[in-house]
Formats: C-alpha cells, structure tokens, sequence
C-alpha cells in the first residue's frame, strides 16, 4: 500500500515538473543566486512593511514548495500548481528571481526605478500564486487580491518617500498595477481596475 502512495506522489511530481516546464528545482541551499535572490526580496518586502508576504515566501521556501521553473513558459513569471491533490508547488521563473536584465531598455526610465518595479512586479506575482497555494480558486479573485496588494504597498510606502524616489516608486507601482489589471484580462476576459 505505501509503495503504491509514493508511486502515486511520484507521478503527481513528475505532472507538476511537467505543467512548470521541466528542468525545475526546489530553492535550497544547493542554489546560492536564487536562495540570495529570495533572501534579497524577503529583506525589501520588510522594508516595505510586508512583513506577512515574507514570512509567507519563507514558510513555503522552508517547507520545499518554492521551486524554481527555468522553462516556464506563457510570458509567465511564476505559476501555483496542484498536482493530483498531493503535489502542491509555487514555482517562479529563474530570470524573473535572478534578474540579469532592465524590463524597459528602450524607455527612458532610471534603471533603478525599472530594478524597483522588477521587484514590485515579482513581489506582487508571488502573492497572487500564494493566494492560490492557500486556496483561493478563482483568477480573478487571485488578481483583484494582487492589485489591492499594490495599492496597499503604494499607500503605506509612498509616505516615506521624497522627490525623485516618491515619482519613481509611484511609477513603479502604478505599472505594476496596470501590468496585473492586464494580465487580469487576459486570463479572465474580464477588465481590471
């Protein structure tokens, strides 16, 4: 009976490898860059006051659901995947946690503004997946939580801001939101706001 269970988790593995591209692997302390990458952006989402976000992301890197997807593919950053009931994984896109690039070369953005929106963006991918990790079904649900997340991240950062950081982290911000409200529409067909 139990060598039938582990089989049955075996292949429940294998489907979850298979819907996130292949090729994935678990953040443990084997993967310096992405264990430094989420260490990184656990230490800016408490600067930002998102305490909760980033003990959520160390619970699920400490329990072995983070994976990191180098395939995944859709134009996705990261993806919660629920496989036969028994595997149950977060895993974020390898270049979306390690990030080797400016997402807007060719605008006329501070690349630090375009570092902090990569990090806002991220941050608010990982929340929607961890929405459905803690069971929240529906997409647009998932979405409508994401885009609240920002604009709660807005209200409560921006007030310690001045000048050309204030501008920017709004910026920052609001491209994020619109970003989510577009992906929003895209997997729902509904527009988001």
């Amino acid at each position: 009976m139990a060598s039938t269970y582990y089989a049955i988790v075996r292949i429940a593995e294998h489907k979850a490898d298979a819907l996130a591209g292949g090729g994935t692997y678990v953040v443990d302390g084997r993967h310096a860059a992405e264990g430094g990458a989420l260490d990184a952006l656990s230490g800016q989402l408490r600067g930002w006051g998102e305490h909760e976000l980033a003990a959520s992301l160390a619970r699920l890197r400490g329990s072995g659901h983070l994976w990191v997807a180098p395939r995944l593919t859709g134009g996705r950053s990261a993806i919660y995947v629920n496989a036969l009931g028994l595997v149950s994984r977060i895993y974020v896109r390898s270049d979306e946690l390690v990030a080797r690039s400016l997402p807007f070369p060719d605008l006329d953005i501070p690349d630090e503004a375009q570092r902090t929106f990569a990090r806002i963006r991220l941050a608010g991918t990982l929340f929607h997946e961890v929405q459905h990790y803690e069971g929240v079904e529906d997409e647009g649900a998932a979405y409508e939580r994401e885009m609240a997340w920002y604009r709660g991240l807005g209200e409560q950062t921006a007030d310690r801001l001045e000048g050309e950081q204030r501008r920017w982290f709004d910026w920052a911000v609001a491209s994020a939101l619109d970003s989510a409200a577009a992906a929003r529409e895209k997997a729902t067909g509904a527009p988001g706001s």
